[in-house]
Order: C-alpha cells, then sequence, then structure tokens
C-alpha cells in the first residue's frame, strides 16, 4: 500500500487530482492509499465521482471512531464523519453536472442522419412500420366493398 502526493503531476495523474479535490494531501495523516484512489476511479471514471466516492469511504471509516474528551482535549469525529459525507454530495453533484453523459438530439444535422441511417448495426424505427400501407391499391377490409360510391366532388 502506497501513499503518494506531488503537485508537479496534478495535471496528468488522476490519483493526484482526486487527492488534491479531497484535501488529503498531507503525507502526515494520509487518508487513503493510492491503491484506494485508483479503485474509486475504476468505478466511477470521472475525478468528481472517484472524489465522492473517497470522501463516502473517509466518511464511513471515521464514523466507526467514537468522540471523546480527555481533559481539555476532544476528538469529534462525528464532525468529520458528516464533513466527509457533505462532501461527498457535494462531489456527486459535480459529478452528474460536470461529468456523465451529454445528451444527444439526433436528426438535426443532415450529415449526421445520413450517417445514423447508414449504420448497419442500427435498429429500424418503429416510425416506418405500415408507413406505406395506405397506397392504392388496396384491397377492401371489413365492412367494406367495391361499390361504395365516390365521395361528391371526386367523381
Amino acid at each position: 500500500m502506497t501513499w503518494t502526493y506531488d503537485p508537479s503531476q496534478l495535471a496528468g495523474n488522476p490519483t493526484m487530482q482526486v487527492r488534491l479535490t479531497i484535501g488529503d494531501t498531507f503525507a502526515s495523516d494520509p487518508q487513503l492509499q493510492d491503491e484506494e484512489i485508483s479503485f474509486f476511479l475504476s468505478q466511477r471514471g470521472s475525478i468528481w465521482g472517484a472524489a465522492a466516492e473517497a470522501c463516502r469511504a473517509i466518511a464511513a471509516n471515521t464514523s466507526r471512531l467514537a468522540d471523546s474528551v480527555q481533559g481539555e482535549f476532544k476528538q469529534n469525529y462525528s464532525n468529520r464523519a458528516r464533513a466527509y459525507a457533505a462532501r461527498a454530495a457535494t462531489f456527486e453533484g459535480f459529478a452528474i453536472s460536470r461529468g456523465g453523459a451529454m445528451p444527444y438530439a439526433g436528426g438535426i444535422s443532415v450529415a449526421d442522419k445520413q450517417q445514423q441511417e447508414l449504420d448497419a448495426d442500427r435498429v429500424p424505427p418503429q416510425f416506418n412500420i405500415g408507413m406505406d400501407d395506405n397506397q392504392l391499391p388496396v384491397a377492401p377490409a371489413g365492412n367494406e366493398s367495391d361499390s361504395t360510391p365516390p365521395a361528391p366532388g371526386l367523381e
């Protein structure tokens, strides 16, 4: 298990980016190992989603510890757990708004529409089924007969 933080690697190292985002940058007080952050990145795929998972993990670990008082010294682990849970919610919102899927509106561009129609794996749209069924000649169906007089003005 390793803990590393190198600000010079922030531009290209997602583990360092998550570590900075959650505030786990002090070697004297490590919160998560690099392997744990790598796992969160593999599960969520974005820096914000991984940061949310990391904060949830820290909150869960911290919530196991009991608040304690020794003289004038207090350890309020419950406040720390609540703070990390709140940060997880914030990062989850960022992951939803900044990451994830982009909306797609098809059929706006002629080239895009043609590309979609040329896709051999595309399921044919339900809209086209039976589209040309009203074309003549059509055999009478049900109570229709060939002897129905034409409508006025269509003779």
